[in-house]
């Protein structure tokens, strides 16, 4: 039964996927924010969480339907963004250059000093895109993710990031290959936003206690590199825009522990506070608090 259920997951997504690369971008970009409404429609279990999320978070600050607004918003985003990431091969790193916008001040900076860095960004408008816009700046990036149960699905989705040139490493190997590619100078990409209950460090994100992954922070620490957060926020569907902090460099207290605290806690202030700004191009629907203090 779960190989039937992959296959037609894997039907359903390819369809999809070649409907998608047929159209314009404006076109597919309305495909995306129809994809949005239909899911936001249809999985009102992800709706309570992100309603429950947004309350906690904002409290009294917004009413009720502001914050089905901002839920519906958060779903359209995911739309776009799944389009986009299909439309990968279509865009190419050309289109990256064309679409995303940013100074590259801080990455010429980080990249000068020879160690590599963390490249570190949240579920925030078109996530996918941050590391494919380091690749069309022409900065060696290696990209940390996680792999799908559905290997069909898995293969399609790294095909789409191999598309943009990304060198994809595995979250489920070894350690190695990051510390050997920040040693030769390569920015390492995560996406450090999401609950991590066994290897986490609990610190506030809006005010509640959350387990937050310190892999980034060790991997800078580690090998003495800075860690770049980075967030790229939707404009508009041919337009995205990089905001960018201030490299966090190690502190090298003598404490790994304390050190690992810090630069957490640094990273996860700015993307509380960009959130907090634009509410609607971050992934509300995920369980991120669950610390029982």
């Amino acid at each position: 039964m779960a190989k039937l259920s992959h296959n037609l997951e894997y039907a359903a997504a390819l369809a999809g996927v070649k409907l998608a690369q047929l159209m314009s971008p404006r076109l597919a970009h309305a495909f995306g924010t129809g994809l949005g409404n239909l899911t936001h429609a249809v999985l009102t279990s992800r709706r309570r969480i992100a309603f429950d999320n947004l309350k906690q978070a904002f409290g009294n600050s917004k009413s009720d339907e502001e914050i089905n607004r901002i839920i519906k918003g958060v779903f359209q985003n995911i739309g776009q963004t799944l389009v986009e990431f299909s439309r990968f091969d279509k865009i190419g790193v050309e289109g990256v250059r064309k679409i995303v916008v940013g100074d590259t001040a801080v990455l010429e900076k980080v990249y000068s000093e020879g160690k590599g860095g963390i490249m570190l960004t949240a579920h925030f408008g078109n996530w996918e895109l941050m590391g494919s816009w380091t690749i069309a700046c022409g900065y060696p990036t290696d990209s940390l993710i996680g792999r799908q149960h559905n290997k069909k699905i898995d293969n399609m989705l790294i095909s789409f990031r191999q598309a943009m040139g990304v060198n994809i490493v595995s979250l489920a190997k070894s350690p190695r290959s990051v510390f050997k590619g920040l040693k030769a100078n390569h920015f390492a990409g995560i996406v450090s936003d999401q609950h991590n209950p066994s290897e986490g460090v609990v610190i506030d994100f809006f005010g509640r206690p959350a387990a937050t992954p310190k892999g980034p922070a060790l991997f800078a620490i580690r090998c003495d590199c800075p860690i770049l957060p980075f967030l790229l926020k939707r404009e508009r569907f041919d337009r995205h825009l990089v905001i960018s902090g201030e490299p966090i460099y190690p502190p090298h207290s003598g404490d790994e522990e304390a050190d690992i605290r810090t630069m957490t806690v640094a990273y996860t202030k700015f993307f509380e506070d960009h959130i907090r700004k634009y509410p609607d191009q971050w992934l509300w629907t995920h369980r991120r608090w669950k610390v029982n203090i």
